[in-house]
């Protein structure tokens, strides 16, 4: 491959006809290109990510919610129609009860394996009791996010394909600007 774009660089018309006279301008252009490529292929082979958030950050607030436990009283199965055409499958929701500063509310949620008579663990907001969800047994949170080596590997071998991508955009723009 070398060796051809030395051939045709030897010729001295040999890219007259290519883009009528601004080769020199697209050359610099696809040069600055490769640098880019370049520089995103070093990114993405330290494993960078250019998935944008859109101006908007994850704001960590302390959970408010408090501690409580609610009875399981009912279950209420719904019939579903199966879009594939085949019979209809039940939905299976619980109605779970809690009393908070003397008032009861009640609330729909999943089948998870619950049974009548239960009592589980929620979490409620003390300022609207009406907003709970379903606490966890383990609520510890992982300290450090393990990375998947596949993925790591996945980069870095995308990176390197940048990186010769950029290195071919570079000569073939130095091919047009110096010639």
């Amino acid at each position: 491959m070398f060796l051809a774009i030395m051939t045709l660089l030897s010729e001295k018309n040999s890219f007259d006809g290519l883009f009528s006279g601004s080769g020199k301008v697209v050359g610099i252009v696809l040069m600055v290109t490769g640098v880019l490529l370049i520089y995103i292929a070093v990114k993405v082979a330290k494993g960078y990510s250019f998935m944008p958030t859109l101006g908007q950050e994850t704001i960590i607030r302390e959970d408010t919610y408090v501690e409580g436990t609610a009875k399981v009283i009912e279950k209420q199965v719904s019939k579903m129609p199966d879009l594939g055409g085949g019979e209809e499958k039940d939905y299976v929701e619980w109605k779970i009860a809690y009393t908070v500063d003397g008032e009861e509310y009640t609330q729909m949620i999943p089948d998870d394996g619950q049974k009548e008579d239960e009592e589980i663990s929620i979490k409620y907001d003390p300022k609207n009791p009406s907003a709970f969800y379903l606490a966890d047994d383990d609520e510890t949170e992982p300290d450090e996010y393990e990375t998947d080596p596949a993925d790591t590997s996945k980069s870095r071998n995308i990176g390197i394909i940048l990186g010769i991508l950029g290195i071919l955009v570079i000569v073939g723009g130095a091919a047009l600007a110096f010639m």
